[in-house]
């Protein structure tokens, strides 16, 4: 995971009103933003997907203290960025299972933002389902398409169908919501805690 940003600015734009690029301010020297740092202020990081997300927890991660920004793709959370909903955007630009994620380096060169850190995360597969329902009641999993690859072995023992999803946090949150009883998520035991679901296997 890669962390991006552009120094913060005291003028702050509020969620929802867009800045044009006339009024946008000048880079600021690497002083100012060591000065918009030791501020106090919780810094906030935007980031694809919804709150269990694995990218959340990279920005958790780095930033412990930090607001995270909840956005529906990777561009939206550039632009959070650019237009000041956000000081920071966190995406993933490469997994061990699957490679570079091409497109993230596409926006890299597309905005004018800068990679100020790096997280490594390991992302920890679990089998998550509603309260009460055991492994051997599942008829499906739903999850992302990596998560599928990484937990290949253990979904094709179980014997279960597999349904794609956008991310892994998306899948834990669709079972809760619409109490779904034959289907498990693979995803973080953290997504877990926030849907109200219980840990099947790790």
């Amino acid at each position: 995971m890669r962390v991006v940003d552009h120094p913060q600015m005291d003028d702050y734009v509020s969620r929802g009103v867009h800045k044009d690029s006339v009024s946008l301010p000048k880079p600021l020297s690497i002083s100012d933003i060591v000065a918009a740092l030791d501020d106090g202020a919780k810094v906030q990081i935007s980031y694809k997907g919804i709150p269990g997300s694995y990218s959340e927890d990279a920005a958790l991660k780095a930033y412990p203290n930090c607001e995270t920004v909840s956005c529906n793709d990777f561009e939206e959370a550039f632009k959070a960025v650019e237009i000041w909903w956000a000081d920071k955007v966190i995406l993933p630009i490469e997994n061990t299972s699957g490679g570079s994620i091409q497109r993230n380096y596409d926006l890299l060169l597309c905005h004018r933002l800068h990679i100020v850190g790096e997280v490594q995360l390991a992302t920890n597969l679990s089998l998550l389902a509603l309260p009460g329902i055991r492994t051997e009641y599942l008829k499906r999993v739903l999850s992302h398409s990596q998560a599928f690859e990484l937990s290949d072995d253990f979904l094709t023992k179980l014997g279960v169908a597999r349904e794609n999803v956008d991310d892994t946090a998306g899948a834990a949150q669709i079972i809760a919501s619409n109490g779904l009883y034959d289907a498990g998520a693979i995803a973080s035991i953290r997504a877990a805690e926030i849907c109200g679901l219980n840990v099947l296997a790790e």
